[in-house]
This record gives structure tokens, C-alpha cells and sequence, in this order.
């Protein structure tokens, strides 16, 4: 073996390590006060962990896996040539609406993931559409359980040779796929997985039997879960009705104000984000920003009448925007990408 060949590498490893040593003191000197959600994932989470090279191009795969019924459960995932992030690669898991499937890899979001390092991944619901439940329910198929072994396989193998961080593990869809986060943040076992959701015209029921699903109320066991999420809604949306609100009636009408922040609330409540009677008024949202969606006016509302920490709950209601918000791809990765669990 060449010696020197030997020592260099040596000093090329001890160099990077020394160099993460340094970015983490510097964080600590400079980064003690930050408060964005986005600063949460300063490079500093790399130190101690061997660099993984980018691949030459992008690898786009598929992978299946059998749920505890028996059911095969097909997945797609895309990893971008661009490098991994110290500690890992994030993941965006997009779920697809009624009869779509995943092979399209959510191509809209690669201008915007790829610069990050991000992989993507998008399962098949069985049959096309999804299972709306937290539960297994018996003789139905078991997306959710699908998902959740899914997150498993990443975080234990990684995906392709490339690390899979699991404090950025992310979750969304459209449609029928944007019911899921609100089921998956109720499954004992995905609950605590994500590090922000989204929601592009999606809402929350509970089917017969789905005992880790509630709907009516905001309960701890449930909803504790301190996930930041994002809720996209047209007023207008027939398919996905009746779109929450952000702001209550004067005086309120609870025949149509339960909708204020629904479903999103359920959570917020339980993590000091959410009164429920709107007795300080802190319960209508605070509008944040107006921007166009195509002729349409979307504005963005949030929770932080609470506290600046109730950043983490928006809603984007879209004035006579119909089913499913287009367009919103670089907004709901900035939304999710810089958030850590």
C-alpha cells in the first residue's frame, strides 16, 4: 500500500472533520438567537458522519413492499445528482390524488428539491386512491401501514447508497392524498416522523373502526404531535367541501365557524396555537401576505396571535380557486424543506 496515499487520505477525513468542528462553534456563536423554522437545519447536524459522493445523475427506481394483508404496495423515488447534505439527504414523500399513481415522481417540485439534495418519493395507493385511515381497517386496503414501512426502509437503509436524514422527512399530497397527513399524524407509528406537512385540498374524516382516528375534537393522544403544517384550500373547491376559513363570524356562528383553521386546529390546540372559543379573538388568523394565483387572490394566514412559535400553522385560502391549488410547488417546499424535527 502507498504510505503517502494512506496519510493523505487520513488528513483529507481528519480536514473534514476539523472543518465541521469549527461550522458547529460558529453556528453556536452565531445561530444561538435564531428563531425561523429554517435555521433549525444549519449544516452543524453533519459533524461526525462520513461524506456520501452524489451520484452521477439522477437515479430514478421503484421499489414494492407487502403489507401485513398481504397486498403489494408499489413506491417510486428519484435522488437529484446534486450533493447530499452532511447529515443526509431530505425527503419529500408526495402523495397523488384519485386514480393517479406515483410514477410521476412529482416532477413540478425537481426545480426546487433538487438544489437541496432532496429525494423524492411517491407511492401508489392500491387501486389508484388511498384508504382514508389512521388504522388498519380490515378488509380495506393498508396504505397507511404501507407508508409508514416505507419511512422505515429509508431511515434504516437509505436509499441507492445515499443517508436519508430523519429529522427532515416531509409529507404532502393533493386531493384524495392531501387527507393523508392528517391521518398519518394520528398513526402511532408515523406521528412523530414528519417535520412538516402539506396539504393542497385535503380534509379529515373518520371511518368506522379507525380507532387512532378523531375528528370532532382536539385530543392529546391523537393530535400532540408539534408538526408544522400547510393547508392550500379554494373557496370555490366543490370536490373537497366545505373549505376551511380563517377568520370566525361577529357574532360567531358555529353552524358554519367550526371550519375556522379546520382541520389544522385539532393540532394547534394542542400545542398553544388555538383557543377553540375565539374568546381573545387570537383564533382568527393573522393575514400574513396577499399574491395572485393565476386570476385568482390567494392570501396566507397564520396562527401567530399565540405566539410567534404558531408560525408553523398557515392556511392559504384561494378566493374561487377550485380543487386543488396549481402552482404552489415552490411555495410548499419552502414551506417544508428547511424544518427539523
Amino acid at each position: 500500500m502507498d504510505t503517502s496515499m494512506t496519510v493523505q487520505a487520513a488528513w483529507r477525513k481528519r480536514s473534514r472533520a476539523m472543518t465541521r468542528s469549527l461550522r458547529a462553534l460558529a453556528c453556536l456563536a452565531s445561530c444561538a438567537f435564531a428563531t425561523h423554522a429554517h435555521a433549525q437545519c444549519d449544516d452543524v447536524f453533519g459533524y461526525g458522519f462520513e461524506d456520501t459522493a452524489a451520484p452521477a445523475a439522477p437515479i430514478q427506481g421503484s421499489a414494492t413492499l407487502q403489507t401485513s394483508d398481504g397486498a403489494t404496495h408499489t413506491w417510486f423515488y428519484r435522488i437529484p445528482a446534486t450533493p447530499s447534505p452532511p447529515r443526509g439527504r431530505p425527503v419529500l414523500m408526495w402523495l397523488h390524488g384519485d386514480g393517479g399513481n406515483g410514477s410521476g415522481l412529482a416532477s413540478a417540485f425537481r426545480p426546487f428539491t433538487d438544489p437541496d439534495g432532496a429525494i423524492i418519493v411517491t407511492p401508489s395507493g392500491i387501486n389508484q386512491t388511498w384508504t382514508h385511515a389512521a388504522a388498519d381497517l380490515p378488509g380495506r386496503p393498508q396504505d397507511a401501514q404501507a407508508i409508514s414501512r416505507i419511512l422505515d426502509t429509508l431511515v434504516t437503509d437509505g436509499l441507492a447508497g445515499q443517508r436519508v436524514d430523519p429529522r427532515r422527512i416531509y409529507v404532502g399530497g393533493e386531493s384524495r392524498g392531501a387527507y393523508m397527513p392528517y391521518y398519518l399524524l394520528q398513526r402511532p407509528s408515523t406521528k412523530a416522523r414528519f417535520a412538516a406537512v402539506a396539504i393542497n385540498a385535503g380534509l379529515l374524516y373518520c371511518q368506522s373502526g379507525d380507532t387512532d382516528c378523531v375528528a370532532s375534537g382536539s385530543q392529546a393522544v391523537n393530535h400532540g404531535a408539534a408538526t408544522p403544517i400547510l393547508h392550500l384550500h379554494g373557496t370555490n373547491d366543490t370536490a373537497v367541501a366545505p373549505p376551511p376559513t380563517a377568520t370566525f363570524n361577529t357574532p360567531v356562528n358555529w353552524d358554519v365557524d367550526w371550519r375556522v383553521f379546520y382541520p389544522m386546529k385539532l393540532w394547534a390546540t394542542q400545542n398553544g396555537c388555538f383557543g377553540g372559543d375565539n374568546s381573545t379573538g387570537r383564533d382568527s388568523g393573522v393575514l400574513r401576505e396577499t399574491y395572485a394565483v393565476g386570476a385568482a387572490t390567494a392570501r396566507r394566514y397564520d396562527l401567530t396571535g399565540w405566539s410567534p412559535a404558531c408560525e408553523k400553522y398557515q392556511l392559504i385560502l384561494v378566493e374561487n380557486g377550485g380543487h386543488v391549488i396549481g402552482g404552489q410547488q415552490q411555495r410548499i417546499w419552502g414551506f417544508l424543506g428547511g424544518r427539523c424535527r
